[in-house]
């Protein structure tokens, strides 16, 4: 675990400083803490859908499993340099989750899951037309005791990523923004799971939007994904890997005022070399956050999707995702100010989502407290 950390912390360097070189100016003297986190919670989760994984060799004969889970993390953004025209920003978030599991027949388990991820993004005005960024991030992801279905735990595994993007001011009431990405994804394989080596990928993608409207906004968007999996064969000789291109569109809106809402609605068309992962999905999600009595906010989130093959196979399609591809989530969390620099929460959350088999779908109902604390002084 410790080298792992240090594996992942060497590697969030090696980001963070070519990024940071793109501001051109030292930063030392003007490193600031614009917010820190740091988060202690406890949750009841029951899970249910009785079937095998690819990427988990227990087998298990059960229909509902529960588990009682503790947490702590910790989040932050750092200011590394500010000027009227650029910015240096860090961002972090990480954590670890211990679990105690039961319902299984073979025994019980206790997954820990350690998870953490650092971003470093430079920003610069050019003129008076819009604004340039460059973005560095790395993410990681560890797990001890992986249960079996149906309580789904994403593996481990290693990311990093690079972007570049533009957004520019409002042209006759549009401001139009891209952004170009680049991915790798390293799935952390074992000897008695090598399956989980057909998971690692790299990606590109290309995104561009179009806003128009102050309080209340509309966004237009359309992108394009190149994704090659280089462990995976797509059972053709003069094209032996998979590569698979997705094309995506939508429309949100936004309002922003003393009552935050968005509403979403995508379309997305993944098409392979290889016929397995081929699928069409439809999005909707919406997103709301208000104030009530008593000091007391709530927020409301749901992403409803609906998904389906384009072939029918009777055999597993690997389907990577992070958590899980093309999910369906609704929770409602209520927060309270406790004390100066303190609040708690209560969440409701529901899950259904697809596991690395396709049309397998395993569902989620849980309840959460939270406390957060922002310590002062920094």
């Amino acid at each position: 675990m410790v080298r792992r950390c240090r594996t992942i912390a060497s590697r969030a360097l090696a980001v963070v400083t070519p990024v940071v070189a793109l501001a051109g100016r030292p930063a030392g003297a003007q490193v600031e803490v614009r917010d820190l986190v740091l988060t202690l919670g406890g949750s009841i989760e029951t899970y249910s859908g009785n079937f095998s994984a690819v990427t988990v060799p227990i087998v298990d004969s059960t229909d509902h499993a529960t588990a009682v889970v503790g947490e702590f993390g910790a989040r932050g953004v750092v200011m590394l340099f500010r000027a009227p025209r650029s910015s240096v920003e860090l961002s972090f978030d990480g954590g670890m989750r211990q679990a105690a599991a039961v319902g299984f027949e073979v025994r019980d388990y206790a997954p820990r899951e350690w998870v953490g991820s650092a971003a470093v993004q430079a920003s610069q005005t050019l003129g008076g037309w819009g604004s340039v960024f460059a973005r560095g991030s790395v993410r990681g992801r560890t797990i001890r005791d992986r249960p079996p279905m149906p309580l789904f735990l994403q593996p481990g595994y290693f990311t990093s990523q690079g972007a570049v993007g533009v957004r520019t001011r409002s042209f006759d009431g549009i401001a139009f923004d891209a952004r170009l990405d680049l991915e790798h994804a390293d799935y952390r394989a074992f000897e008695f799971l090598e399956q989980l080596d057909l998971l690692d990928r790299t990606s590109s993608g290309l995104e561009v939007g179009a806003r128009w409207g102050s309080a209340g906004s509309v966004r237009f968007y359309g992108g394009y994904r190149w994704t090659e999996y280089k462990n995976q064969p797509s059972f053709d000789v003069a094209d032996p890997f998979r590569r698979d291109h997705t094309a995506t569109v939508g429309l949100e809106w936004t309002y922003s005022g003393d009552v935050v809402a968005q509403i979403g609605l995508d379309g997305t068309l993944n098409r392979s070399n290889s016929n397995r992962p081929e699928y069409d999905a439809l999005s909707f999600r919406a997103l709301l956050t208000a104030p009530l009595p008593v000091d007391f906010t709530v927020n409301v989130f749901a992403v409803i999707t609906t998904k389906s093959y384009v072939h029918d196979t009777n055999f597993a399609r690997l389907v990577p995702g992070e958590e899980a591809d093309n999910a369906s989530i609704a929770y409602l969390q209520l927060v309270r100010p406790l004390a100066p620099n303190l609040d708690g929460g209560i969440r409701f959350g529901w899950t259904r989502a697809e596991t690395d088999i396709g049309s397998a779908y395993y569902r989620r109902l849980g309840t959460s407290i939270q406390l957060n604390y922002r310590p002062t002084g920094f």
